[in-house]
């Protein structure tokens, strides 16, 4: 299965070729392994939906969320991996959804509960493969509480940017001010960091 292509996860909407050339470059240095291109076996998927699941209802965005962060940001899987899987575990009963908000929730059935208590073993498995190959690793050392917000925040700027697409929808006039914005953001970090130069 693909997770979305990227570094931070956020160019899923691209499709096969975005996918493809990503995959590419993780395979060809030192980093490769690492990242949200990696792809994970259908199986594991699955329990890592019902692990996630365990601990309440969530809809599908939370799901992929929680399993980018509960990986360390070592695999965030596409909607197109989490709904037909989804769907498969609602087909067989261990997973029942409604809708609230607008929004379908999932959550366990008795059933799925039970198959996940039966598999224990297997559910870890699943989450062991991320130990070790997650993107904490370019920042080796990061290890403070503000340093995770640090990398946090760099994230979510790149979600910002990715988001849909929209850096390559934007016209000439947005992508400008977007340009200048972060210009502005490096210059304010260079003068925070100018006394560890």
């Amino acid at each position: 299965m693909r997770g979305r292509c990227g570094p931070f996860g956020v160019f899923g909407a691209f499709g096969g070729a975005w996918d493809e050339a990503w995959e590419e470059w993780l395979r060809s240095g030192p980093w490769r392994g690492w990242g949200p291109g990696r792809r994970v076996d259908r199986g594991d998927v699955k329990y890592l939906i019902l692990s996630v699941l365990k601990d309440g209802p969530k809809h599908g965005y939370e799901i992929i969320r929680e399993i980018e962060s509960r990986s360390q940001g070592a695999y965030t899987p596409s909607p197109g991996t989490i709904y037909p899987t989804l769907q498969m575990l609602e087909d067989i009963g261990y997973v029942r959804s409604q809708t609230r908000d607008e929004r379908r929730v999932y959550e366990l059935t008795e059933s799925g509960r039970a198959y996940l208590e039966q598999n224990q073993e297997a559910a870890s498995g699943a989450w062991r493969q991320f130990q070790g190959r997650h993107w904490r690793g370019i920042f080796h050392g990061l290890g403070g509480e503000e340093q995770r917000q640090l990398q946090a925040e760099l994230m979510e700027l790149a979600r910002s940017l990715f988001a849909g697409g929209r850096v390559f929808r934007a016209d000439a006039r947005t992508l400008a001010r977007v340009r200048e914005a972060i210009k502005t953001a490096r210059q304010q970090v260079d003068a925070a960091f100018a006394d560890f130069v």
